[in-house]
């Protein structure tokens, strides 16, 4: 059985070989649009909750790239990185959720999306093998602070879009509501509210990350200070994780989360009780993770050290069953449950964790890819599924 940790935060904390550090420091980031001064309408793909964008990498054919707020310096996987012949001149100790990992730099390459490119970018090159299984196909690169610093990003999640403008003389128009942010290390920080029962709103500094694929995740140190794990009445162990492996944690759905004017109500919410890595961070509290933010239009304008939100009209298009399904490796066609909500469809049909779901509607699953697996789960109705459980395969009724 694969168990699938996700991401939370790529985090550079020591650099290792200051020459070639020197000479990353004196190169000068430029970036150049295909027309005017903006990218509009870059598309992309919202999978497993993260935001996928095709990049190229010095002019490369499309690779898969998972936009992250909460990476300091860009990622690309070592197997990717041989296919494009680009070689290492350094080396990065990077701390990341449950611990550290090492890494080598790539330095001067380009990355650009449709409409623009971005020149003298370094690359930490990580294994990213792991994220595989969650999206049903390879992910290649991480896109981090290097790259969106140099732009006010517009992502519009309800049309599966993103907008890339210059800084200078960038103005907003919308209805939306600007919230102070501050970038602390190549981090983008916001203050935000967590409500338990019983007790007032606890306040906190929450790191801004689209690569996470929670709501949000508060760090063991703020948990403790507040005595958060006495105050809930329900609650479930589980574990994150990153690239410095995995930790415990307890989950467990608190009455709402606040930023700004705005609330999430009832959020599942993670509340870390490791040591190692991020999550033991006394610099900041947590982090509002991309099923927070997917949840709006977001405009991140780190130039003029806001974050605008605006309410999402727009209905789109959820997962409804309750089912945290990976593709198992390596042909990652064979579709296993990883995770069931509680009191979801799912749960209630019985459907269990380790589960392999064989056939949809007498429909063998090896026949889709994950993507289309999960699609028909968005849609209102119901649906049998056919699963193997142990040396058993039964058949249970999933109402949407």
């Amino acid at each position: 059985m694969f168990t699938y940790i996700r991401w939370l935060a790529l985090v550079a904390a020591v650099l290792v070989g200051p020459t070639f550090l020197a000479g990353a420091s004196a190169q000068t980031t430029g970036y150049r649009f295909t027309s005017g001064g903006s990218a509009p309408g870059v598309p992309f793909e919202l999978s497993g909750n993260l935001i996928i964008l095709e990049v190229r990498v010095n002019r490369s054919k499309p690779l898969h790239f998972i936009f992250d707020t909460g990476a300091e310096i860009s990622v690309i996987d070592p197997q990717s990185a041989r296919a494009l012949k680009l070689r290492t001149k350094g080396k990065l100790k990077l701390d990341a959720t449950g611990g550290s990992v090492q890494s080598g730099l790539i330095p001067s390459v380009s990355l650009s999306v449709p409409g623009v490119e971005v020149f003298n970018q370094a690359l930490a090159t990580i294994d990213l093998d792991a994220f595989a299984p969650l999206f049903g196909f390879k992910i290649d690169g991480i896109i981090g602070h290097d790259f969106i610093n140099n732009f006010v990003v517009e992502i519009d999640y309800a049309s599966g879009v993103m907008n890339f403008f210059d800084t200078q003389g960038y103005k907003y128009h919308g209805a939306g509501e600007s919230i102070p942010i501050e970038i602390v290390d190549k981090t983008p920080y916001v203050r935000g509210r967590i409500v338990l029962d019983g007790r007032e709103p606890i306040e906190g500094k929450f790191e801004i990350d689209t690569g996470g694929t929670g709501i949000l995740n508060l760090n063991t140190p703020f948990v403790n200070k507040h005595k958060m794990l006495e105050t809930l009445a329900k609650q479930t162990q589980g574990k994150m994780g990153g690239a410095g492996g995995s930790s415990v944690t307890v989950k467990a759905h608190v009455p709402a989360i606040e930023l700004g004017s705005f609330a999430i109500r009832n959020p599942l919410v993670v509340f870390a009780k490791g040591t190692e890595g991020s999550e033991n961070s006394t610099e900041y509290d947590g982090s509002l993770d991309n099923g927070f933010f997917s949840q709006f239009k977001v405009i991140l304008n780190y130039s003029g050290s806001q974050i605008i939100l605006e309410q999402n009209h727009r209905a789109f298009s959820r997962d409804l069953s309750g089912l945290e399904i990976v593709a198992d490796p390596p042909r990652l066609r064979t579709y296993v449950v990883n995770a069931v909500e509680e009191n979801s469809p799912a749960a209630v049909a019985g459907i269990q964790e380790e589960d392999t779901i064989v056939a949809i509607d007498g429909q063998p699953t090896a026949r889709l890819t994950l993507r289309e697996l999960r699609r028909l789960f968005t849609q209102p109705g119901q649906c049998v599924l056919k699963i193997k459980r142990d040396s058993k395969t039964i058949e249970v009724r999933l109402f949407l």
